[in-house]
Formats: structure tokens, sequence, C-alpha cells
């Protein structure tokens, strides 16, 4: 029997950091959209609903894509793909700054963008977990933590960027902060395996998770809590707005759920490396608790409890966004991990899809 030895340290903290600023860029892009949205809806003259799907399409194809990065990532290598990547979500940015229709930003920063971000993502995640095993759950949090920290310090910013420049303007400066993804794909040193099947690939995408119910079961999971998994990040800011609150004290919101964002990650990673209950289990308790704070933020029309409200469902976000990962290798192992995310991500990527567009749908009506 061959085993595979992990670093659990060294170079693969290197890893973890590229990763960490991989996923903080890539989320700074999709969340940050909040910020634009009033603007697009000024300049297209269009509902909420419509310029929701901007957003929309972005998520839907960051996941939906995910197999497509899955199997780049077996016939090229991790560190190619998320650099082209890197140039993709440049170009999308880019592009997006030049729309004179919306058409034209679901093409550019929603699909382009979207693609982009998910061939940047789905590699730089797998690249950690090929480096750790009994640190893996500590090593995750800290690699998705770079989410919250990222949109914690950009968000002001790219409120900067706008208040001082148009919002194309802005989007350019971003497009170009968004090239440092390719600076922290050639990073990615590929782990060099230990076990004489090294040199052996397995296919691109590996169809038999599908008759693996536990997989079934996990990756339905994620289908289902993602439907409202990217609401409060376009929506938090216009909601708060449209309360009476200030454009600046509403971009606040973002960053006292960042903060706790990072908190509960780093919290609940530490917790799940101790081992005392299962993951899975772990897991579910944290969405449950979540669900409780998204079901109250409706109720929540003036600022403290909108602060309250954001920092309770950032801690509890943070806390279940750092176990879905760990949750899925346990389920699959590390050696099926880039299949496993691609196809999971893809199911996900019809939650993300509904989500936005039919919260747009409600606001629209009254109900929410």
């Amino acid at each position: 029997m061959h085993r595979r030895s992990y670093a659990d340290g060294g170079y693969g903290w290197v890893v973890v950091a590229s990763c960490f600023t991989v996923t903080g860029l890539t989320a700074a892009m999709i969340k940050s959209f909040g910020i634009f949205f009033i603007n697009f809806q000024d300049y297209f003259n269009e509902l909420a609903t419509s310029i929701s799907w901007v957003s929309s399409i972005c998520v839907a194809v960051f996941h939906l894509a995910s197999p497509i990065a899955s199997a780049l990532s077996s016939c090229l290598s991790h560190r190619a793909v998320i650099m082209l990547g890197g140039l993709l979500v440049m170009l999308g940015a880019s592009l997006g700054s030049l729309a004179w229709s919306l058409l034209w930003m679901y093409a550019t920063t929603g699909v382009v963008l979207g693609l982009g971000i998910s061939l940047a993502w789905v590699p730089a995640q797998s690249m950690v977990n090929q480096y750790f095993s009994e640190r893996r759950a500590l090593a995750n949090a800290l690699a998705s933590s770079g989410e919250c920290v990222f949109i914690f310090s950009l968000t002001p910013v790219f409120q900067w960027f706008l208040t001082v420049m148009s919002w194309r303007g802005a989007m350019l400066i971003i497009a170009g902060i968004q090239l440092n993804v390719c600076v922290c794909g050639a990073l990615m040193r590929p782990y060099k395996r230990v076990d004489s099947r090294a040199g052996t690939k397995g296919p691109l995408l590996d169809l038999s998770l599908l008759r693996l119910p536990e997989f079934i079961c996990t990756a339905m999971f994620g289908l289902f809590t993602v439907l409202a998994f990217f609401v409060p990040s376009i929506y938090l800011i216009p909601f708060a707005q449209s309360n009476g609150v200030d454009q600046l004290s509403a971009t606040f919101l973002v960053c006292y759920w960042a903060i706790t964002d990072f908190t509960g990650r780093l919290s609940c990673g530490w917790l799940a490396n101790l081992a005392l209950v299962k993951n899975i289990h772990l897991l579910a308790v944290m969405v449950a608790i979540l669900t409780v704070g998204l079901l109250l933020m409706p109720s929540a029309t003036s600022y403290t409890p909108m602060v309250a409200l954001s920092c309770f469902c950032g801690f509890f976000f943070g806390a279940m966004m750092s176990l879905l990962i760990t949750v899925l290798i346990d389920v699959v192992g590390v050696s099926k991990v880039d299949s496993a995310l691609g196809i999971s991500m893809l199911l996900r990527g019809f939650g993300c899809l509904c989500g936005p567009p039919l919260s747009g749908k409600c606001e629209q009506t009254g109900v929410a």
C-alpha cells in the first residue's frame, strides 16, 4: 500500500496565502456589485430584477463552469488555469466598463467575468487540499477567509473610486487590480506525490461520483443553501438605502458582515480541527442558525438592527463557508476533489441563478 505524504505546512502556507488572495479578489469583485447597483439602475433605467441578473449570471457561470475548470486543471495544470482565470476576470471587468446596454453587461460582467472567476477559484481551492491533511480544516478556513478580509478592505476603496469618478472608471481600475490573480497562480507550485502512482492521471471529470449517495446528498445540500447565498451581498446596500440609511453607512454594513465573517471562518476552522464532532454535523448547525438570521433580516428597518443582524449573519455565514470544502473531501477523498468541486458547483449554479432574481421580484412586488 502506497500512502500519500502531506506537507501540512512548508510551502503549503504559500499556497494557502495565494488561495487567500485569489478567493479575496474574486469574491470582492462579485460582492462589490451592491455598490454599483443604484448607479446601474439609474444609468440603464431598469428595474431591480433586471439589474440583479448581471450579478446572477456572473455567479451562475462561476458555478456552472466549474466542471470545465476541473477538467482543464486535470488536462493542463492548476497553475495555468488560475492564471487564465485571472486574465478573463480582468477582461470581463474591463469590457463591462464600456457597457452601453444591459445586454452587454450580461455578456461581459456576467459571462466572461464569471468564467474567469471559476477558472481561478476551483483549482486554487484544490491546490490547498493537496498540501494539507491533518490541518486541512484550518487551511481551508484560512484560505476562504480571504473573501471577508478583501471585502472589508476593498469595499470602502471601491466606494471611493465610485465617488471620485464614474462607475466606468471605477470598474476599469478594479479590473487592473484583478491581474494579481495571475501572480497568485504563478506561485501555485504543483504538489509532488511520493508514491509510485504519481505519474498517473485520472479522468478529466469523474462521473462515478454520481453513483455515491453521500456525494449526491452533499451536492444537493449545497444547491439548497445557495438559493439565498449571494442575495445579502447584492441587496444589503440597496435595502439599507431604501430605509433611509446614507450610502456610506450602508456600505459599512458590508464591512461589518466581512469582519464577523472572518471571525466565523477562523473560529469554526479551529473548532473543526479539534475533531470534537463530525464536520457534517457542525455544518448543519451553522446553516440552521444562519437561516434564522437571514429570516430576521427584512424586519430590520433602522440602522442599529441592520448592524446587529449583519454581524450575526456574517459570523455564521463564515462558519458555514469554512466547512463546505472540508465536508466535501470527507465524503469523496482528496484524490477526487477536482471532480467533486466541479460537479457540486455545477448543481449550486442553478440555485445561484434563481436566487437573486427571485429576491428582486419579491422586492418589486413588496413581498420582501
